[in-house]
């Protein structure tokens, strides 16, 4: 008769288990976790040998490296290129912030050390840089006035973009939808704004302290474009009231300042995420929506594993505040 002893576990196991890993943990290199990721975004050997300036061999040999290390096939192959495998897939998903991590502690060192030209790269809209983001960034130069910043404009989609690409360190930004977001970056929580009809001061909709969106069935719309997170909560919530006439859209724009540019020309009403005692709107009249439509909060994105420096911190704190 055998007896099995289910909750003792066998030591020698246990042990052979515990050197294998510490084995394979001592073997692997941020060299060879560095090429991996370059290969997975550049989709083949070849990008990433040119992108790192390495031969294609090496290339090929530390991911084969890994694949040894980690006992599983990270890559497939694909006619003349290769695709990630869901193993390559889920790796890639734990390693990439590493490596993130790892390429940003330089700058922390430098800046601990004072070696660090502080450069902050920064995307972000033009009603938010108008309106919320002048103060905030005034009081950051106070306290790093020897800092360059520069800022560029995009909307959600090249703003994630940019930031997977290096071309920026934070994003301010609308906050993507769930569906929207990418697993790559981290998005962290600033401050709401809630959904504005903006219109003409003389409207005869002005004179009334609420309106409601069945108000504006008939009105022409000046609204983001249809793949803009602010259209899509909008049609969302005529869905939701069963409103079913569609929306009079006479013009659509890619940035909320526009939209109130051309409500102040006079082309229509305007629907936008916005404060609604922005300067932009002194010479127009806003109504909040937010009943109906809801909020949005403004995030601040940067690539997920990064270590942010004082200086970032810093200024994504002034702008929280």
């Amino acid at each position: 008769m055998s007896i099995i002893h289910s909750g003792i576990p066998n030591n020698s196991r246990v042990n052979s288990l515990s050197i294998s890993k510490h084995i394979s943990i001592e073997s692997l290199t941020f060299q060879q976790i560095s090429t991996f990721c370059h290969v997975y975004e550049h989709g083949g050997y070849a990008g990433a040998a040119e992108a790192l300036g390495m031969a294609g061999p090496t290339i090929w040999e530390h991911v084969k490296t890994l694949e040894r290390l980690y006992q599983t096939k990270l890559f497939d192959r694909a006619g003349r290129n290769i695709v990630p495998t869901s193993n390559g897939n889920e790796l890639y998903e734990m390693l990439r912030p590493l490596l993130t991590g790892v390429a940003s502690t330089f700058d922390r060192m430098a800046e601990r050390n004072d070696r660090l030209d502080t450069e902050l790269r920064i995307v972000t809209g033009v009603r938010m840089m108008l309106e919320e983001l002048a103060a905030p960034l005034r009081r950051f130069q106070q306290a790093y006035p020897k800092a360059k910043i520069r800022i560029r404009n995009a909307d959600n989609v090249i703003a994630q973009q940019w930031i997977l690409e290096d071309q920026v360190d934070l994003a301010l930004m609308i906050e993507p939808p769930r569906q929207a977001r990418d697993t790559k970056i981290h998005y962290e929580s600033l401050y709401p704004l809630e959904y504005l009809v903006a219109l003409p001061s003389r409207h005869r909709l002005s004179r009334q302290t609420k309106v409601h969106l069945v108000d504006l069935i008939e009105e022409p719309l000046i609204i983001g474009s249809s793949h803009s997170i602010g259209r899509r909560q909008i049609e969302q919530a005529y869905f939701r009231l069963g409103i079913s006439e569609p929306l009079n859209v006479v013009v659509e724009t890619d940035n909320s300042a526009v939209t109130l540019a051309c409500v102040r020309a006079g082309l229509g009403v305007g629907m936008i995420a916005g404060h609604p005692r922005g300067h932009l709107t002194t010479s127009i009249k806003t109504r909040s929506i937010a009943d109906e439509v809801g909020h949005v909060r403004v995030v601040a994105a940067y690539r997920k594993g990064r270590l942010l420096t004082d200086a970032l911190l810093t200024l994504i704190d002034r702008i929280r505040a």
